[in-house]
């Protein structure tokens, strides 16, 4: 049991690891702090500009759908009462300031993956906003750079093997990880080599990363729960989130990368 507790907090960690630093979408009416993960928005393509629909190989759909309906109820049954719990310990600026510092550790991912890209650019401005929230920020639990114009440059490992033309190849719904891809797997491993808490002791790394997601978690009340009372097939949905969302993070690299923009 004590594994298995184990395995459920590290994988989640390795979750919200790969997904940390992708913000919002244009448009989005969600006023979280730089660096919160909203729910992925089934809906959001409808005002996005057209592209052509991303093909979904889904040949594990049975299985999928087995370890959906288990990240279903490990969400319902662990996740959503720990992170009630955390909102009422902590007033929502406490933990916003919380989900900043741990978005400001993460840098090492972000930078080694413009650097990888090509892009020197949001290199040097994460880096010295890295620099700035490190120091005036008090370590990140605040955010001065973002006064000083200096946006957080969201980057990870799958971002990269797409801009590199590596396509994501089958779906796959990992039990405790979530949503991913052949391709994201791939990613979520590079990430999580880039990510300073993998390299703590179990005693003091498990308990920061468990406190991370609740935190995060604590942040998007009722989110999910939204999601899927809109959707219909609600597997299905969350594959096409899923999908559109990570085709437009790396479609956007893309372009920035050929017009030399910061995104």
């Amino acid at each position: 049991m004590r594994l298995w507790l184990i395995g459920c907090c590290l994988g989640f960690h390795f979750c919200l690891a790969a997904a940390q630093d992708t913000l919002a979408p244009a448009g989005s009416t969600n006023t979280a702090v730089a660096g919160e993960q909203a729910f992925p928005d089934p809906f959001a393509a409808e005002n996005a500009p057209a592209h052509p629909p991303v093909k979904i190989s889904d040949p594990l759909e049975p299985l999928n759908r087995d370890f959906f309906w288990f990240n279903d109820k490990l969400y319902f049954w662990v996740l959503r009462p720990g992170a009630r719990a955390c909102s009422k310990v902590a007033p929502k600026p406490v933990r916003s300031s919380v989900q900043r510092f741990f978005v400001n550790v993460r840098y090492p991912v972000r930078l080694v993956n413009h650097v990888l890209q090509g892009r020197l650019k949001p290199a040097v401005e994460e880096t010295a906003r890295f620099v700035v929230n490190s120091t005036l920020g008090l370590a990140g639990f605040f955010d001065p750079a973002d006064e000083l114009k200096l946006e957080l440059q969201p980057a990870d490992s799958d971002q990269t093997l797409g801009v590199y033309g590596i396509r994501p190849g089958f779906y796959l719904d990992w039990p405790i990880l979530g949503p991913s891809s052949v391709r994201g797997s791939a990613g979520i491993a590079g990430d999580t080599l880039l990510t300073p808490w993998t390299y703590l002791d179990i005693e003091v790394g498990l308990p920061v990363r468990t406190f991370e997601l609740l935190n995060a978690t604590s942040l998007h009340p009722g989110e999910y729960e939204d999601f899927k009372k809109a959707a219909l097939d609600p597997y299905v949905a969350l594959r096409s989130a899923y999908y559109d969302s990570r085709e437009d993070f790396i479609r956007n690299a893309r372009a920035a990368r050929e017009s030399g923009g910061p995104r």
